[in-house]
């Protein structure tokens, strides 16, 4: 019997260590395989790097382009108007001509005609009676009314010649401007085009909602910091502006109450106005604000995103190009591309209230500029990877987004 067992255990041990073998080698069959995942990871992201790089020069080129046709389309209808004006200008001077050209033909053949009948009269009669010197001095208002009648058609023909030459240039201009148009435009589809197929490539190398979810949450701690960055280099001016505005507020006061006791109203200067607008944040929300575009809303405040993220403002369709505007007065904090929210605008309305337009196809202003409520600040557009023209806006207030909607009312 021990020699049987014995003889087992012998046969056992080769089998023991075959296993132990496969399990070192599947193991290193794992280990290679989240190598090579590891590797293949690595190379994704980089390539969704290079291509987040490549959308953003892509949609810059886009916000350059838009914003150079919508100039030439401005001045090309300026031009319109003008040639209209010159063209209406020619039309009334050509006429003006003809009559002038009509009245000076009728006064050189009265003038022919009076004049022989006259003058052989003169020649028979060889009298110095009242009847020639009349006739004498209807001869001198004909001469001089021909002569006002030649510098007046002399005046119109230069003025005709001279608008003539601008109505040339207006057109050679036009046609310069419409190439040029041409040219932006082609140049704005092949930005879109180029910036489709990035767009493909790029979506096409995300995996899973987790990655997108990671994504997401980078892109809000991205937007944050920038925000506060720009925040951190413009509290000096935004303090000093605060001090400002409040002596400004209590001078104002002063001066009512003072007007007041004489029966008479004090209104303050316009740039007054405007100092304690900008600064005097957004105030309570009752509905008191314009929206900055308007559209069909797609995403709501605190809706549901992507896991258990949730939408920290709202998403409102808009037609591609249309303007974005601003909803109260403020200043321009920030105006420049960010991941995952393309050119976003940030403007700063005081006591930690800005508002936040993102998803633009182009800025229409630059950083530190003041801005009225209704002013356009932006285009619409699908920046950041977008599908759907549209304007992602926020609110925040001593840097938490809060729901836009009671704001919004106008």
């Amino acid at each position: 019997m021990c020699a049987s067992v014995f003889c087992a255990g012998v046969l056992l041990l080769p089998l023991a260590g075959q296993a132990a073998e496969d399990n070192k080698s599947q193991l290193k069959d794992i280990q290679q395989s989240i190598a090579e995942k590891e590797k293949a990871v690595k190379q994704q992201q980089q390539q969704r790097s290079s291509l987040q790089d490549q959308l953003r020069q892509q949609e810059k080129t886009i916000a350059q382009a838009s914003r150079q046709l919508r100039d030439t389309q401005g001045t090309l209808t300026q031009l319109g108007k003008d040639i209209s004006g010159l063209n209406a200008s020619i039309a009334k001077l050509q006429k003006q001509q003809s009559t002038q050209q009509n009245l000076l033909a009728k006064q050189l053949d009265a003038a022919f005609r009076q004049g022989q009948h006259s003058a052989v009269q003169l020649i028979l009669s060889g009298e110095e009676s009242q009847r020639s010197e009349r006739i004498l001095a209807y001869f001198g208002y004909l001469n001089e009314a021909r002569q006002k009648t030649i510098e007046e058609l002399k005046q119109t023909r230069a003025e005709l010649a001279k608008q003539k030459t601008t109505l040339v240039a207006k057109q050679g201009q036009q046609k310069s401007l419409l190439g040029e148009q041409q040219t932006q435009q082609q140049k704005l589809e092949q930005a879109r085009g180029a910036r489709k197929k990035t767009l493909t490539a790029l979506e096409a190398s995300l995996e899973k909602d987790q990655q997108r979810l990671v994504e997401l949450r980078q892109n809000e701690a991205r937007m944050r910091d920038k925000i506060a960055r720009a925040e951190r280099e413009a509290r000096a001016r935004a303090e000093r502006e605060a001090r400002e505005a409040a002596k400004v507020r209590e001078q104002v006061r002063i001066k009512e109450q003072q007007a007041k006791k004489t029966g008479t109203t004090y209104k303050p200067s316009e740039a007054d106005r405007s100092l304690m607008a900008r600064t005097g944040g957004l105030g309570r929300p009752a509905g008191q604000l314009m929206w900055p575009v308007r559209g069909r809303t797609l995403h709501g405040f605190g809706e549901q995103q992507q896991g258990e993220l949730r939408w920290k403002g709202m998403v409102i369709e808009a037609r591609e190009g249309s303007e974005v505007k601003a909803v109260a007065d403020g200043r321009v904090l920030l105006a420049d591309w960010l991941q995952g929210y393309g050119l976003m605008v940030v403007v700063e309305h005081g006591k930690g209230d800005m508002s936040v337009y993102g998803y633009n196809q182009s800025a229409l202003v630059n950083v530190g500029a003041q801005v009225r409520a209704g002013q356009p600040i932006a285009l619409v557009g699908t920046s950041g990877g977008q599908g759907t023209p549209s304007l992602y806006f926020e609110i925040r207030r001593q840097g938490l987004a809060v729901n836009p909607l009671p704001w919004l009312g106008r």
